[in-house]
């Protein structure tokens, strides 16, 4: 269960359908990317559906080995997300597409945390270790 995360991060996507069970933080920002990826082509925005596709891209690529290409591509998959959540917000869509976008943002902070770890310790990046250092994020410190 995914209660240590902020409501908003649990809900899932309305039009994406779902078990009944909470999606997983990399999964649910995926899944975010591809509803994104869609609205962009139905709205002739080629160049940001091929941009957020990278993004994509790199999501799935999280438990490859880290090599210059990969790092360059999650950086450049960070960049993007922060330019285009800034842009989106200019233009006054909706909060639940802020918090997803968001959600990706932070998948992708906790992505480079995961490399960096891995090029220190040798500890490999995952899809399950990604899922650990949002967990330890967003953890609710008990009072």
């Amino acid at each position: 269960m995914l209660s240590w995360l902020p409501e908003h991060i649990q809900k899932p996507v309305a039009s994406i359908p779902t078990t009944g069970q909470p999606h997983s933080c990399v999964r649910r920002a995926a899944d975010v990317l591809a509803t994104l990826i869609r609205d962009a082509l139905l709205d002739g925005q080629h160049e940001n559906a091929f941009a957020l596709a990278g993004v994509r891209d790199v999501l799935n690529g999280l438990s490859k080995p880290s090599d210059s290409l990969r790092r360059r591509a999650e950086s450049d998959a960070y960049d993007f997300i922060a330019d285009y959540t800034e842009s989106q917000a200019q233009a006054g869509v909706r909060k639940q597409v802020m918090a997803d976008l968001r959600l990706v943002s932070t998948v992708l902070a906790a992505t480079d945390i995961a490399r960096k770890q891995e090029s220190a310790s040798g500890q490999l990046c995952s899809y399950a270790r990604v899922e650990e250092i949002i967990g330890s994020i967003y953890a609710k410190n008990p009072r």
